[in-house]
């Protein structure tokens, strides 16, 4: 797997480096903003791009913005946008075209070779990757959505899930329950959620955005 990378902090940006050499992971470009990412990837384009939601000039939104135009340039690409915040109010607006191949996760669980190997195989096979950490704390505010308050606790486990990029099958592996009855459930989600008229890939994109929505409007 081939991985560029955007992160201001040089000693970050060089422990990233040899962490994901580690993995076997071959890191194309490294570089300190968005433009020069853009500009690497224009040249060679790898399987995933790792991104720092905030970097120079303004340290808010340059990551999305970045994120954006490689997903307008590069459809396929596989991007992680990384962040040190737990909340950012820009984590809706990432998957506001929707959520296949992007992920978001905070820098302190990409230092785990494991979730991170494993994110960066779900974002290049066009999986969503949303950290475990993050959507536990968008998810505490279901009970109070108006949108979301009719899914059972089962519903919420297996959506939370699924916005961390978990095949049915993973799914039933991690709630203990036979992949046929972890659809039944899937099912019921799309129907509480109103997503009936939609093919079921659009669907699951759009269960997730909807709970991410839902979580930043809490």
């Amino acid at each position: 797997m081939r991985v560029a990378i955007a992160e201001d902090s040089g000693l970050i940006r060089e422990a990233l480096g040899v962490l994901l050499t580690t993995i076997g992971v071959e890191v194309t470009a490294s570089v300190p903003t968005g433009t020069e990412l853009l500009a690497a990837v224009r040249t060679a384009v790898p399987d995933v791009v790792i991104v720092d939601m905030r970097m120079p000039p303004t340290r808010t939104n340059e990551g999305l913005l970045t994120a954006r135009e490689l997903r307008r340039e590069h459809p396929d690409l596989g991007i992680l946008v990384v962040t040190a915040h737990d909340e950012d109010p820009f984590v809706a607006d990432l998957f506001a075209d929707g959520a296949a191949g992007i992920g978001y996760m905070r820098k302190d669980n990409i230092t785990d070779r494991q979730a991170l190997k494993e994110a960066l195989d779900r974002l290049r096979d066009g999986q969503p990757v949303i950290d475990s950490h993050i959507a536990a704390r968008l998810l505490a505010g279901y009970p109070q959505s108006r949108r979301l308050g009719g899914l059972s606790g089962r519903e919420r486990r297996i959506l939370e899930l699924m916005a961390q990029g978990l095949s049915n099958s993973g799914i039933s592996q991690r709630v203990h329950l036979s992949p046929k009855t972890v659809e039944s459930h899937i099912a019921s989600i799309f129907t509480k959620l109103g997503l009936r008229m939609e093919p079921s890939e659009n669907r699951r994109v759009l269960a997730v955005l909807a709970w991410v929505e839902a979580a930043r409007h809490n």
